[in-house]
Order: structure tokens, then sequence, then C-alpha cells
């Protein structure tokens, strides 16, 4: 199947933090099901998205190791988070803190789908990330892939802190940034 990927206009679309944004996919990235506020944020019909890789979505500033190493959690039946810059119908974007469960069916335990729960990020963790898949980018380009992944697990040991603490910690700071945010607006 050839999708026809929009082309990137410079312009962020900013996630409400107060609606359900989620997708559910099959085992192999398939959109079986999406929320309605997923549907106005990426500006596809519902029936557009259903049924298509959920790489669709994918914005081409996203290094190849975030998504391999997305899928080789999901592979294992675990859960992740990852923060996600994805690309609307018409070339928009919006970065998006997303936590993926795996649905495992009770009685075979075979993983039946994944669900994705989007919540905003904050200026400061966008800036953060950016940088830091900016440079995973350019290590993917100038020395493959495997680079890239040294380079990411470098990048984490420096900071004495795993993947799943290093998002946590993004996560908590986009959630205080907002608290913050009204603190701010009540004073």
């Amino acid at each position: 199947m050839n999708i026809l990927r929009p082309v990137p206009t410079g312009i962020e679309n900013k996630l409400p933090a107060d609606k359900l944004i989620l997708s559910k996919t099959d085992p192999k990235g398939g959109i079986v099901s999406v929320s309605q506020t997923f549907v106005e944020i990426t500006g596809y019909k519902e029936g557009e998205l259903l049924s298509v890789p959920h790489s669709l979505l994918r914005h081409p500033d996203m290094p190849k190791t975030v998504f391999k190493l997305i899928w080789e959690r999901l592979s294992r039946g675990q859960p992740v988070k990852a923060i996600i810059k994805n690309i609307t119908k018409c070339g928009n974007h919006f970065w998006a803190m997303t936590s993926i469960e795996v649905k495992k069916d009770k009685d075979s335990g075979e993983v039946r789908n994944f669900i994705a729960y989007r919540s905003p990020i904050s200026k400061e963790v966008q800036k953060t990330i950016s940088t830091l898949y900016t440079q995973l980018k350019e290590v993917e380009e100038s020395h493959g892939e495997e680079a890239a992944i040294n380079f990411l697990q470098g990048y984490m040991d420096e900071r004495k802190i795993g993947y799943d603490e290093f998002m946590n910690k993004l996560e908590d700071a986009s959630k205080d940034d907002s608290i913050f945010a009204k603190l701010k607006s009540i004073f």
C-alpha cells in the first residue's frame, strides 16, 4: 500500500490537556480505533485512519531509533512511553507524551492490541527532546541505527538514568509545567 505523506509545514498544533487522545492498533501497528479528539487533531477522517499503519503519522524529524526501542518493548509484551512528534494530514505537527499499553488475550496470553494514550508536553521538555532527537537523526544518517542506539545509551549513561526513568521525569516535568502555568495565571 502506497501512503502519501504530507509535507511538513513547521506549524505546531497544541494538544488539549483535558481530552482523551487515544488510538488502538493491531499487533502489527494497523489502526483499529481512535478517539474523536485523535481524529480532530490529526485532520484525518476516522475512515482514513482505520486499517492503515500508525506510521502514517510519523513525522520525518523522528529518529528511527525511538521506534525501534518502542517495537522492541512491545514485542516483549511490555508497555512503553515515548515522546513522539506526529504529522497531521495537512502537514502540521504535534508533540505528545505517548504511553502505550499492551492488551493480551486472557486465555492465550497473545498480544491482541496496543493502546496509545497521549498527553501534551511542556515547551521545556519539547526543547530537550528536540535536541536529543536531532542528534539521534544525525547519528542515524551518518553512522546508522546501531550507532544511534549506542548514542542514546551513552546519553542515558551520562545522566545516570535509564530510559523509563528519563521518560517519567519528562512526563512529570510537563505536568509540573502545566500546574505552574495554572498557578501563575491565578496570581
